[in-house]
């Protein structure tokens, strides 16, 4: 059920395409405008109307510039209106900030700022939006974004935000491109006094202003991905659990929850916190330490948000005994928050290593539950459950620039590979290096590539990730170029086939290459079982031999450990 799910949800997604009217699309191609500034702080202060479902305020950008620029481009939905440009400025080597010109100009999504002057390398700007209006109703949250408006079952406001799809400027100015991150984000929400208003990182403080409303600040001090920057209103009550982790550090994690449901968080928390466990043995430390972790009730499925996982599914565990929502977004704090792709072409590295973890948490639960061979069991089961959602339609990680629409649209079908054909490339990869150890010591470093770099917490852990760091780190695990393993798989959209000739007290084996890659170098080796007998098989040059009597029973990959498509 929650794989079908996935791949509905994902080809409802799809059905709206880049360039069609109204669609807003995050990830497309940076102007160079865009290009020659590094956004280092954003700080919104936006008044939420629930009754009006409206938005007001005002949001603070300041950037360094990388290149000569006499213009800056920021994006914004179109439905929200740009009132004024109150400040643009730039701070030279001095520390005297000079006032520069204020001139904007709108073009659907986008709107550029006259400078007024040429801003050099090493300058720094800052730029003030007052903004507001009814911003995008999401149509089918979190796939696609915009905002929920909700009531809890006794008719109080449920607010909600999701934007990955289509990025921050669904709600805020911003450089809405994946190679580009905040160091820092202060969000201020001025909401009804009888609600919470929970946003990102560390919680500076609560004032009631004495006409019925209140505001909330929340402040991360680490980078964040744009779409990382959520909150969610509502009348949350908290759950809390002490955390103790496995790479020495602690601290209290809070589960804001609807009240109807208090007693279900309490129930799902310490799971929670045996994922996150699971989470830091695996792969490193939590890398948001220093701005806490939290659990966010929402009026939708759920989000990676960065230190607030948006939760919107059933609290309630899957057969292999964990809640398969909360720990697929809470991976993504590894895979999406700490090693972000930096073009939405490798967006695999985000959902593969996430989805995939899955399948690690079933067998890591039942070993401990049950011991190694429940383990295996599990761990391959989880898999196959996922296997039919493999559709091939385009490569898993092109090399061209892509945006978030095309690689989850994939051609209005839907894409359901950035998630199961990547995790099942994974699960290939375990079986290629055939050694735990290696396997996974790899994919730590991936994300952190060294003891003392999983130390450090003031926001220099975090990193970009591309498919060809991927490629490097399984590449050195193995102790051979998987060049042409990634180029099979990866850079084009067919899959390999197998194919087997029998005579003579032996089989041979040969995989069989898409015309795009054929001559590719192919030699991952394969399992098979003759007459019940398990056997690994090299396959020097994409062939391999096994002895198998001309009536044996003779089954290739009998356990599931290898991506190819089925014989015709």
């Amino acid at each position: 059920m929650r794989r079908l799910l996935l791949v509905t949800a994902l080809a409802t997604a799809a059905s709206a395409q880049p360039g069609d009217p109204g669609v807003n699309d995050s990830g497309l191609p940076l102007l160079p405008e865009q290009a020659a500034i590094d956004v280092t702080y954003v700080e919104l202060d936006l008044a939420v109307d629930a009754d009006g479902r409206t938005i007001a305020g005002t949001a603070t950008t300041e950037a360094r510039v990388v290149q000569p620029t006499s213009e800056l481009v920021f994006d914004l939905d179109a439905p929200l209106a740009i009132s004024a440009v109150e400040e643009v400025g730039y701070v030279v080597g001095s520390g005297q900030e000079v006032a520069l010109a204020r001139g904007f100009a709108r073009d659907g999504n986008r709107f550029r700022v006259d400078l007024g002057r040429t801003a050099q390398p090493g300058e720094g700007l800052r730029i003030r939006v007052a903004y507001g209006g009814t911003p995008r109703v999401a149509p089918n949250p979190p796939w696609e974004g915009g905002f929920t408006w909700a009531e809890t079952a006794d008719g109080q406001p449920w607010v909600a935000v999701s934007c990955q799809m289509n990025g921050a400027d669904l709600w805020w100015p911003a450089k809405d491109h994946p190679s580009d991150e905040p160091d820092s984000v202060r969000v201020s929400l001025t909401v009804p006094a009888e609600l919470r208003a929970i946003s990102n990182g560390v919680w500076e403080g609560r004032v009631e202003n004495g006409d019925g409303t209140a505001t909330e600040t929340w402040a991360t001090t680490q980078p964040i991905n744009n779409y990382g920057v959520s909150f969610g209103i509502g009348p949350y009550e908290v759950v809390e659990a002490e955390y103790e982790s496995p790479a020495g550090w602690g601290q209290a994690v809070p589960f804001f929850v609807l009240p109807d449901r208090v007693a279900d968080a309490e129930r799902q928390l310490p799971g929670f916190l045996d994922a996150l466990a699971f989470l830091e043995r695996t792969y490193g430390p939590y890398a948001w330490r220093a701005d806490g972790y939290k659990v966010l009730h929402t009026p939708y499925l759920g989000m990676e948000h960065q230190t607030l996982v948006a939760y919107g599914s059933e609290f309630g565990d899957n057969a292999y005994g964990f809640d398969w929502l909360h720990f697929h977004e809470l991976a993504h704090e590894w895979w999406a928050n700490l090693g972000t792709a930096p073009d939405w072409r490798d967006f695999w590295v985000h959902e593969s290593f996430a989805n995939y973890s899955e399948a690690l948490y079933a067998e890591d639960l039942a070993r401990r539950r049950s011991g190694d061979e429940a383990a295996e069991a599990a761990y391959l089961a989880y898999l196959a459950g996922t296997r039919g959602g493999i559709v091939n339609r385009i490569p898993l990680a092109p090399r061209e620039t892509r945006t978030t629409q095309y690689m989850y649209g994939a051609q209005r079908g839907g894409n359901p590979d950035i998630y199961v054909k990547g995790g099942w490339l994974l699960h290939t990869l375990r079986g290629l290096i055939d050694d735990d150890e290696r396997f996974f010591a790899a994919m730590r470093s991936i994300l952190y590539p060294s003891e003392q770099a999983e130390a450090i917490t003031d926001g220099r852990q975090a990193r970009f990730v591309s498919t060809d760091d991927v490629l490097a780190a399984f590449s050195r695990a193995s102790g051979r170029d998987l060049s042409g393993v990634f180029e099979v798989y990866i850079r084009q959209p067919e899959l390999p086939r197998l194919a087997v000739e029998r005579g003579d007290g032996e089989a041979t084996i040969r995989w069989v290459l898409p015309e795009a890659v054929a001559d590719v170098a192919f030699d991952v080796p394969v399992w098979v079982s003759v007459d019940g007998r398990r056997q690994r098989v090299a396959m020097a040059g994409g062939v391999g031999t096994v002895a198998a009597a001309s009536g044996a029973d003779l089954v290739l990959d009998p356990d599931g450990r290898l991506l190819f498509a089925p014989t015709e």
